[in-house]
């Protein structure tokens, strides 16, 4: 059973996608540890109940697709309706977790995930292979909690540059999952943008995406105000490192294995850089 929850919420996206709030929350040295654990705990739940309605929703498209076949809904190992339920209750506590926490603001942001995943973001995703652009946004969320836990406000220039980075890593993040499986998600009646755009286009438009990603770690650094020599030198090392590897995106053909290795390497980017700057002021 415990198993079968594990699959049907993504636990181990979800606790990723967590993980981002805490990390923001050290970043920023927040001081109570009782609200943040309140807060992080909300955006699990939160994370685990729109996980759990995508697979509800894309329970049709699942099936067609190797890659996700084997997930409760289309493998039978559940139904649908209780997928539903499972995903109502958790939305619903962590709403009523995430307000005791952090109030109207705190609210207002986990409002918009629903709204935008399951709702926006689900009902283009077969239209278009440009919604990850939107979608992007998304990927605020969860550090904009840490950063309201840690008591500082989302309009300070550092989290404007910080909720920028991870806007814009998301865009090749996800696209580089795509490329990964990209007969299975054409199989699932996704487009793709290799399919869209052609390859070579595809691979050129990616390659901006990923530039602009090592550029918004750049940016972070220097609002941050980095100052510990050592933590400059690991982030540029770090910067020169993904340009590098971003180089191969326009050299090499962009084959699974490629863009699924590409794919581990701007996810540790964006961790290295969030840890790095975390580092800084230790």
């Amino acid at each position: 059973m415990i198993r079968l929850f594990f699959e049907v919420t993504k636990f181990r996206l979800s606790a990723a996608v967590t993980l981002s709030a805490v990390l923001t929350f050290i970043l920023v040295r927040g001081e109570n540890v009782m609200q943040m654990a309140g807060s992080v705990l909300a955006v699990l739940l939160l994370a685990l109940g729109v996980s759990a309605l995508n697979q509800y929703q894309e329970r049709e498209s699942d099936a067609k697709m190797a890659r996700t076949k084997r997930r409760p809904i289309p493998s039978g190992r559940i139904t649908p309706s209780n997928v539903l339920l499972l995903s109502i209750v958790l939305i619903v506590v962590a709403m009523l977790l995430i307000h005791s926490e952090l109030g109207n603001s705190g609210l207002i942001l986990f409002l918009f995930v629903p709204l935008w995943y399951n709702g926006l973001y689900t009902y283009l995703k077969p239209h278009s292979a440009f919604t990850v652009v939107p979608g992007g946004l998304l990927g605020v969320i969860p550090p904009a909690i840490g950063w309201l836990a840690a008591g500082r406000s989302l309009a300070e220039p550092e989290f404007l540059a910080l909720g920028l980075l991870f806007f814009v890593w998301q865009v090749p993040h996800f696209w580089l999952l795509m490329a990964k499986h990209d007969e299975d998600y054409k199989r699932g009646g996704f487009p793709t943008a290799s399919e869209v755009l052609g390859d070579e286009a595809f691979r050129r438009v990616l390659f901006v995406w990923w530039t602009f990603t090592i550029l918004c770690g750049i940016f972070a650094m220097l609002i941050f105000r980095v100052h510990n020599p050592m933590v400059i030198a690991l982030l540029v090392g770090l910067d020169l490192t993904a340009v590098f590897f971003g180089t191969k995106i326009l050299s090499e053909p962009l084959t699974p294995s490629h863009a699924g290795a590409l794919f581990h390497k701007i996810n540790f980017f964006l961790l290295a850089t969030v840890i790095l700057l975390s580092i800084d002021g230790i």
